[in-house]
């Protein structure tokens, strides 16, 4: 997974690329959100579910911040095996912390 976190980065990127919030980090005393970019060639084949998948990811981040393991779970097996993969580590390395 290719992990970026520079504000001026990702602004830059987000024209080519699908960029995936993960986790906003306090670095500082600044928060620094995190964000995945999904590889071409796995995002295409995402396409046609692509707006609901990215609703979905949306409502596990909402979870997480929540701190709502059940939540979590739910959403983070409707996710599991989409977007190529990439964020499926994301999703257990979440849920085991929240555990």
């Amino acid at each position: 997974m290719q992990i970026v976190w520079d504000k001026n980065v990702v602004e830059q990127m987000r024209s080519k690329y699908t960029l995936l919030e993960l986790e906003t980090f306090e670095v500082h005393g600044e928060p620094v959100t995190t964000y995945c970019v999904l590889p071409p060639e796995k995002a295409i084949a995402e396409l046609p579910n692509m707006d609901a998948l990215l609703a979905l990811h949306q409502d596990f981040l909402d979870a997480l911040k929540k701190q709502d393991l059940a939540l979590c779970e739910k959403f983070a097996v409707a996710l599991t095996g989409h977007f190529g993969g990439e964020l499926d580590t994301f999703y257990e390395e979440i849920l085991k912390r929240l555990k």
